[in-house]
């Protein structure tokens, strides 16, 4: 009887639009979350695990319904007659939705995986219990769907419990620690220290099993359902407790030098350690990469190449190195090398490296160290006017057109606006200079003197082969 029952619900759930759909939804829009974003395998599965909501979500309501129906429209009197009891329907709901549910999250993460690696080279490192936990929700989501259906005789239950679940993981940021005794906890930065992640996977697990015995129990009490209620709140307790006991990262002090005695011990050694990177020669230009991001170098060298392949070739000798950055914990970072950020894809970071290449070989660089801030309020260094600021913007022009001072996007969490500051003039003359035939030729022949930072715009125009067109005042304050 319970066979036959599971093979209906089963190819009910597998025909259900509310399931699949979901499925669908939450796949296409993961994929068109990070359509501009280079794989990452470290914080890819995170972000697909918490957006997988959206089908448990669907999937409480459908298990709900499903277990509820006993009870609706006369359907008490009509299964009456039948020869199952509603103990075998509520078994057979338990092993069919579950399955189906966890199917259902299988596709959609191992789509959104696939789709990711099949879209350019891949970096990071893949926690792999991170999207069994979308399928591990899925099953919870099941279990859950059926008790509420059975334990509840509204039809409104079951999305009740989904809007309040929806509302606690949406304000999971908040909960501290907590938030790790809840399905799914999205909070996480590719540099943070490691995620309990099997330790939350086994709760999940062990919650889901837990709600499938209080399921079953509403029919009658038992010894098998009720031991294996007691056993999977065993299992659920300390596994729990082991991952809300995680320590979060290191929190920064405030109003103090931070230094990389500051940085989270768990990681010190993964990002500064001596074997934090791997490094490799391209084109006279070396560039180091973290564990597991080393793919993503081939893609830095596009935006650092053709800035390099522009300077003079001495100043091209002595070029610095391209290193990857760890956002989080910066300050302890070398500003003496060019940073490439943890994430890839967005315009602004081929840019910010480009700035960064072209300040160092303009000679702005340690102006521009001196007074870069992620904050609007940073006091500026004045570069107007000065013949090297135009250099700096021809040559950050060879990958991203000139443009105004700004804030540029570093990641989802950061943004970098330089130190200095430059005006329209700038902008012109350097777009007039992109389209002179011959530039780079005369900005190499006249370096010397069109780097120093006494030459001004007027004073260049000469040597540049352009035509006065902008009223180019040196600042008041000038960063020399």
């Amino acid at each position: 009887m319970t066979r036959r029952l599971f093979l209906f619900e089963a190819r009910r759930l597998v025909r259900h639009p509310l399931v699949w759909g979901a499925t669908v939804l939450v796949l296409a829009l993961q994929t068109s979350l990070s359509w501009d974003q280079q794989p990452d395998l470290t914080m890819d599965p995170v972000n697909a695990t918490g957006l997988a909501t959206c089908l448990a979500a669907a999937v409480v309501v459908v298990a709900s319904l499903a277990a509820s129906r006993d009870g609706r429209h006369g359907m008490p009197e009509s299964l009456a007659g039948l020869p199952g009891r509603a103990e075998h329907r509520t078994r057979s709901l338990l092993l069919a939705t579950p399955l189906i549910a966890g199917l259902a999250a299988a596709v959609a993460m191992g789509g959104y995986l696939a789709i990711r690696l099949l879209s350019g080279p891949a970096g990071g490192r893949l926690d792999v219990w991170e999207p069994l936990t979308a399928v591990a929700a899925a099953v919870l989501a099941a279990t859950l769907g059926v008790a509420v259906g059975r334990w509840s005789p509204w039809l409104i239950a079951g999305p009740l419990v989904v809007a309040v679940l929806g509302f606690l993981i949406y304000m999971n940021p908040t909960n501290g620690q907590d938030r790790w005794l809840l399905p799914v906890m999205q909070v996480h930065q590719p540099d943070w220290p490691d995620r309990p992640s099997a330790a939350h996977l086994v709760y999940v697990l062990a919650v889901a099993t837990f709600f499938g015995g209080i399921a079953l129990l509403r029919h009658r009490v038992r010894p098998l359902p009720a031991a294996v209620a007691v056993a999977a709140l065993a299992a659920a307790v300390p596994s729990g407790a082991t991952a809300a006991s995680t320590r979060p990262p290191a929190g920064l002090p405030t109003n103090v030098e931070l230094t990389i005695g500051h940085v989270d011990s768990r990681v010190r050694e993964r990002y500064f350690g001596p074997h934090a990177y791997r490094c490799t020669a391209r084109q006279g230009v070396t560039y180091c990469a973290f564990r597991g991001y080393e793919p993503w170098i081939p893609l830095w060298e596009q935006a650092v190449q053709p800035v390099v392949a522009a300077l003079p070739a001495a100043l091209r000798a002595r070029a610095p190195q391209v290193r990857q950055m760890s956002p989080t914990w910066s300050f302890a970072d070398d500003f003496g090398v060019i940073r490439a950020s943890m994430s890839w894809g967005h315009p602004d970071q081929r840019r910010m490296l480009a700035e960064d290449v072209a300040f160092w070989g303009a000679g702005l660089h340690d102006s521009a160290a001196k007074h870069f801030s992620p904050s609007r309020r940073a006091a500026l260094c004045d570069v107007r006017g000065q013949a090297r600021t135009v250099v700096a913007l021809w040559l950050i022009g060879q990958v991203s057109p000139p443009e105004a001072r700004r804030q540029l996007y570093v990641d989802r969490n950061l943004g970098r606006l330089s130190g200095l500051d430059w005006g329209p003039a700038e902008i012109g003359y350097a777009k007039l200079l992109l389209a002179s035939p011959g530039a780079r030729e005369k900005v190499q022949a006249n370096w010397g003197t069109l780097v120093k930072p006494t030459t001004t715009i007027d004073q260049a125009l000469p040597l540049l082969g352009l035509e006065r067109t902008f009223n180019a005042p040196t600042g008041a304050t000038p960063c020399l």
